[in-house]
């Protein structure tokens, strides 16, 4: 009866050390999501923050954010700011805190700013990072509010995705900091009103900064041009995947796409690929508009790999000084002043097509390839380059496409069949 019992009593006992673990590991799991708060237009700081009693106001809700928390926006026009200064907020490694529009909603920041050095929407700058910033627009308010979105003054470790930042008489975002990602984010209608230097606003200013990545954005529309990385220090950062079109409206401005520049200071191992360039300088007023330039003795090792440059209104791909550059698997095609010039030192050139390569579609900006392109299995094998502009992987022939696309079958022009055949 005794070892019975005994038994039955450590059969108890295990149970009850099982359920403490796990309620433990329950309580550690929450405690490491944080907590998350909501804001709304039909709020008010008197309640508790809840998704069915939201707050009012973001002053309020950022007030009680720490390391790990969320603050979701609902839906709707905003013109107060979001202060993460006063009071200082930051997350920490493996504990971002995150500023994202409900699921689903539209939310609009138009704080207004009229300043153009002010902070813009975001007031964050200085020592903080560990940020995710998610599912916002930024309106600039047709060129009324003049700050945009500035990251920088000690600024690190920013993530911003799904962001819309538009009509802002400034560039759109402004980099000078480390380890920012900006993906899948729309960049869009930033312009002057002199277009004159100093006054050419782009949708992505990458002043200085290391280990930042540009990925599968759309940038358009922007007047001085899409993306300038200059003067430096620059290190580690990828631009890929995204579509850059449609920039230049000024006639001072001699950047289209991305300008990729060191003056004064390195900028080092920047890598270019899986990009769409096209109609960038399409405005009658704009400057020399090439696709892609890489300008500068201080930029070194920059590669440029499997894009597609079309119908530019300056060169495809423009070097000039530039050291070390790696150009390969590119299509670069009916650009106004050319296809690739190279003014640089120990440059390499390989498997670039500077003929037509086929489109699917060019007239609707569809550069996906026909059945028998030129590009197709016709460029360089490059490890580096796993997958294509759609997330496809590479290479699926024999070796690399040429192009940001890689033909998988489903992008063939199909032959219509024979119409109103007879048999005899």
């Amino acid at each position: 009866m005794m070892s019975h019992s005994w038994k039955f009593s450590r059969h108890v006992l295990f149970s009850l050390l099982v359920s403490c673990c796990v309620l433990l590991v329950l309580l550690r799991t929450s405690t490491a999501e944080g907590a998350t708060y909501y804001v709304a237009t039909t709020g008010n700081d008197a309640n508790p923050g809840t998704l069915n009693q939201p707050f009012k106001s973001f002053n309020k809700g950022v007030s009680l954010l720490q390391p790990g928390d969320t603050l979701y926006i609902r839906g709707g026009l905003y013109t107060e700011q979001i202060d993460l200064q006063r009071p200082n907020k930051s997350g920490t490694a493996g504990k971002n805190i995150a500023i994202a529009g409900y699921p689903g909603e539209t939310v609009t920041l138009q704080y207004a700013d009229l300043s153009e050095s002010s902070y813009g929407p975001i007031k964050a700058r200085g020592n903080r990072g560990y940020f995710v910033f998610e599912n916002l627009v930024l309106d600039g308010k047709y060129g009324a509010l003049k700050s945009g979105w500035s990251i920088r003054d000690g600024n690190h470790h920013f993530i911003l995705r799904n962001i819309e930042i538009k009509n802002f008489l400034v560039s759109g975002l402004y980099i000078s900091a480390n380890d920012i990602q900006v993906i899948n984010c729309t960049i869009h209608d930033q312009f002057s009103e002199t277009g004159l230097p100093g006054h050419r606003y782009y949708g992505i200013y990458f002043h200085d900064g290391t280990n930042g990545l540009i990925e599968g954005n759309d940038i358009y529309n922007n007047s001085g041009g899409g993306i300038q990385a200059y003067p430096g220090p620059i290190s580690n950062l990828v631009i890929r995947n995204n579509k850059i079109h449609d920039n230049n409206t000024t006639i001072h401005s001699p950047i289209g796409g991305i300008i990729v520049s060191g003056s004064g200071y390195a900028v080092s191992n920047v890598s270019v690929y899986n990009n769409l360039f096209y109609n960038n300088g399409s405005s009658p007023l704009s400057g020399s508009s090439p696709g892609l330039r890489i300008d500068g003795a201080n930029t070194t090792g920059t590669k440029v790999w499997n894009n597609t440059v079309y119908r530019n209104k300056g060169y495809g791909i423009s070097i000039n000084q530039a050291r070390k550059t790696v150009v390969q698997n590119n299509i670069v095609f009916e650009n106004a002043k050319g296809e690739i010039v190279d003014f640089g030192t120990e440059t390499m050139l390989s498997h670039n097509l500077t003929t037509d390569p086929r489109f699917l579609r060019s007239e609707g900006a569809d550069f996906r390839l026909q059945n028998r392109s030129p590009a197709i299995d016709a460029g360089a094998h490059l490890s580096q380059i796993s997958i294509d502009f759609r997330n496809i992987p590479r290479p699926i022939g024999r070796s690399h496409d040429i192009g940001a696309y890689e033909a998988d079958g489903s992008d063939f022009i199909s032959v219509k069949a024979p119409q109103n055949l007879k048999i005899q």
